[in-house]
This record gives structure tokens, sequence and C-alpha cells, in this order.
């Protein structure tokens, strides 16, 4: 798997199969989407390629007082995602104004001009831009005026990833670590971390 985190030194990609998430922990619930882009990208002859952002994007222009627990530092999720087969990961810096772009901004100047993508497959209730405003329908627009394909996830296959990262939270911060490594696939690990001096 390649990791690229700048936008400007991007590869053309091949027949890119898109997709756009934070994939916290890549458990069980991440693996049916990842299966879905592996599937379509042999089709195509394509690239998977996944776009995440880093700081997480409600550490930027999120409202609740409480911290934004993880399961995953980005270099856990990179060994994760490798190993379930991506081809790109593309870690985009989350800043406030990256976060004040127009919907139209984000899809023309930063979508379609970094990724060309093939096939964007979303989420229904995926949102982004300025106050976050565009959303799947404006994509559908430009997906029929650009020529590329829009893939909706389930409602039901989203819920199930985001009741999913909940509970291993959960299950982590009550101790019952076996719910935890059930939900994601693996067994949960620590990575200990060395004090600078």
């Amino acid at each position: 798997m390649q990791v690229h985190r700048s936008i400007e030194q991007l590869p053309r990609f091949q027949n890119a199969i898109l997709t756009i998430g934070t994939f916290d922990g890549v458990h069980l619930g991440h693996g049916s989407i990842i299966a879905q882009m592996k599937a379509l990208a042999k089709e195509v002859n394509g690239e998977t390629v996944i776009l995440t952002f880093h700081p997480h994007p409600r550490r930027i222009v999120g409202k609740e007082m409480q911290p934004v627990l993880l399961l995953n530092t980005m270099a856990e999720k990179i060994r994760l995602l490798e190993a379930a087969g991506i081809d790109h990961l593309v870690v985009v810096p989350f800043t406030p104004a990256f976060a004040s772009q127009l919907p139209s901004e984000y899809v023309e100047d930063f979508l379609i001009k970094y990724f060309h993508p093939h096939t964007v497959i979303i989420g229904y209730d995926h949102r982004f831009g300025q106050n976050r405003q565009g959303d799947f329908k404006l994509l559908e627009t430009y997906a029929k005026r650009q020529a590329f394909g829009l893939v909706e996830i389930p409602g039901k296959l989203l819920e199930e990833a985001t009741i999913s990262s909940t509970r291993i939270r959960q299950a982590l911060l009550q101790g019952d670590v076996q719910l935890a490594a059930n939900l994601l696939g693996y067994d949960y690990f620590l990575r200990r971390c060395r004090r600078k001096r």
C-alpha cells in the first residue's frame, strides 16, 4: 500500500475506486466497505483509494466538549489498511481553511482535480464543505456531469459500522476486551510510546 501525505504529489490513479472516511479501528463493519471497493476495482482493473483526514475533523470543527476518543493511531490505521489490501491511502491535513471550502470547490478543486475518480463509494449521509453543506445529491450532480460512478453505501451498513466503533470504544472502557476483539475482527492492541526527553 502506498501512503500519500502531499496532495500536490499524488500519482495519476488508474480507475480510482475512492471512498472517504476515518476508518477508525478498521473493524469488521469497515471490512464490508473495503470488500466492495476491492471487488469493483477488480472489475474495472482499477486501484482502491481511501481518503482520510488528520487530525480527526471533529477535533477541528466539532462543537462537543467531550474529547474525540479514537481506537487507532494513524500508524496503526496504516498497518491495518495495508493488511486489508488497500492500494492507496491519502492522508489530508484537516485544517479550518480546508473545512471552509465551498462544497463545489471541494468537489471540483479537490476530489475531481486530484483523484480523477472512476467511482466514488460514499454514504448517503456524507457531508462536506463549508458548514457541511455538501451532500450526496450534490455529488450525484457532479457524477452525471463529470462521468464518474457514484455508489451509495447502504444505510444499514453505515449504521453497523458506526455502531461497531461506538460499541468497541464502550467495550474497551468497560474492560470487555473479548467483545471488542469480536467486533474488531482482531485482538485490540496498545503501542508503547516513548516519551521525548
